[in-house]
């Protein structure tokens, strides 16, 4: 499991885009410490996020059509 800054530097990219992509339901993440109710986006404050190895390495970088 990776953190987010670790996703960012093996991608080139700022940590707030791995958080828009997780958010964005680009990139799967898990948050652990934090209860989760069914359905409920990652996102608010508490937990920590973490990738999967297996996530990132499947991951493609979203095309500019569609960044929003």
């Amino acid at each position: 499991m990776l953190r987010v800054k670790e996703v960012a530097t093996r991608l080139n990219v700022h940590p707030a885009t791995v958080y828009r992509w997780i958010k964005d339901g680009h990139l799967p993440a898990v948050r652990y410490g934090k209860p989760q109710v069914v359905g409920s986006a990652i996102d608010g404050p508490g937990g920590a996020i973490r990738i999967p190895e297996s996530a990132l390495a499947a991951f493609t970088l979203p095309t500019e059509g569609e960044a929003a």
